[in-house]
């Protein structure tokens, strides 16, 4: 098959474009041809493609008046996502559009050049897009769902996207426009990834007929269940609605425990001044880390800790460590507890409560053979349930069913 991958960004910036790039080497492996449509960025990787790409738009970066009319515009409704894509399908000729993310920097713009092609469509639900203008049903440090339903104008109330009351203003409109254009309903199959966030679309409205669950796949990895550097290990984005603050918190109380964090993010300077001033010596940031930089840190760890406040839909980085034999302690926020077994696989604790999650840590830290066989038992379930080949069989059943 003729697939064409859709994404807004084309480089690694977390799980969901982990989870792309690993899709699209998984099928071209298996023999299909395979397309790519995104935005230039100058950390992108190579694509064949990239001439169609649409231009770099930062929507935080400082705009004229011009500007921000220009970004607004495009991310209501992009006719430069619209042609280019347009341009692409047409040379490519795919037989199926997969879209990933692609709000605001490509639009769903892109998604009427597809069905005047009469092309068939499928999206894989990364987030809470398609009912929260802000994507994550989270504000103020807490979860808020005022918007679902279609009551969008929260959003503005509460600035819900970068505490701006602008960008909060453009979200809203976004959602409404959409609403009424219904593009993203024109999409065949919606593949939610994990079962809480396929119940949490389909109760605000969006119909159960559509949606499929297909949770992520990750790539087999060499077994580092043995291997105990003393460390837990927190990789992902340094902001409040990840639980860093919770994370700390618990930190504080076992001192003896180093904790690793490894991201970066708009909040790093808060979080590295709250360590000096409580002086966590068993803290350590190491900054954005990928490659064999980030394996070799999680082949070391003790755990993984996956602290979030905010809603999670499957986080891809309790994959990664579960194939490498790492046990995860989560909070039990979204579909985590899908993954997390407590007990089991790991430990689940109440999101926000960090001395629940300081007593899971002591829990493991202090029993390594519990340690050990929870790494090994994650690792026997990534393999039946989580697998390349599985992944693959359903998602191009899925393709074959809508291909006309």
């Amino acid at each position: 098959m003729r697939i064409l991958q859709v994404n807004k960004f084309f480089y690694v910036r977390g799980g969901s474009e982990r989870y792309f790039f690993d899709l699209c080497r998984l099928l071209e492996k298996q023999g299909h041809t395979i397309g790519h449509f995104s935005m230039k960025h100058e950390r992108n990787l190579p694509s064949k493609h990239e001439g169609y790409f649409v231009s770099a738009v930062d929507l935080n970066a400082p705009m004229s008046a011009a500007g921000k009319a220009q970004a607004a515009a495009r991310v209501l409704y992009s006719g430069e996502a619209k042609r280019k894509i347009g341009e692409l399908m047409d040379a490519f000729r795919p037989d199926v559009v997969h879209f990933h993310n692609i709000s605001r920097q490509l639009s769903p713009s892109i998604v009427d050049a597809a069905k005047r092609r009469k092309i068939a469509t499928v999206q894989t639900l990364h987030d809470l897009f398609l009912v929260c203008p802000a994507h994550s049903f989270f504000v103020d440090g807490e979860v808020c769902e005022l918007c679902k339903h279609g009551a969008f104008w929260h959003v503005i109330s509460k600035r819900c996207i970068d505490r701006s009351r602008a960008s909060s203003l453009l979200g809203a409109a976004e959602a409404y426009l959409q609403a009424w254009l219904g593009l993203y309903k024109k999409v065949e199959v919606l593949i939610a990834p994990s079962l809480f966030l396929k119940s949490k679309v389909e109760a605000l409205g969006w119909p159960s007929a559509k949606m499929v669950h297909l949770p992520y796949f990750v790539p087999p990895a060499a077994d580092s269940s043995a291997r105990n550097q003393g460390y837990v290990l927190f990789a992902g984005r340094i902001s409040s609605e990840k639980g860093v603050a919770t994370l700390l918190e618990a930190a504080e109380l076992i001192r003896s425990v180093e904790f690793v964090l490894a991201g970066e993010g708009p909040e790093l300077d808060i979080f590295r001044h709250f360590v000096r001033r409580h002086g966590l010596t068993n803290v350590r940031f190491t900054g954005y880390l990928k490659g064999d930089a980030l394996e070799r840190l999680l082949e070391g760890a003790m755990c993984v800790v996956v602290p979030s406040i905010s809603y999670e839909n499957l986080p891809l980085s309790v994959l990664e460590a579960f194939a490498r034999g790492k046990p995860a302690v989560a909070s039990d926020s979204g579909g985590i507890p899908e993954l997390v077994k407590n007990g089991i696989t790991g430990y689940v604790f109440d999101r926000g409560v960090s001395v629940a999650l300081a007593e899971a840590i002591d829990r493991i830290s202090s029993d390594e053979h519990r340690r050990v066989q929870m790494g090994k038992t994650a690792r026997e379930m990534v393999a039946r349930e989580y697998s390349p080949e599985g992944h693959y069989s359903k998602m191009v059943g899925i393709y074959e069913g809508i291909a006309k």
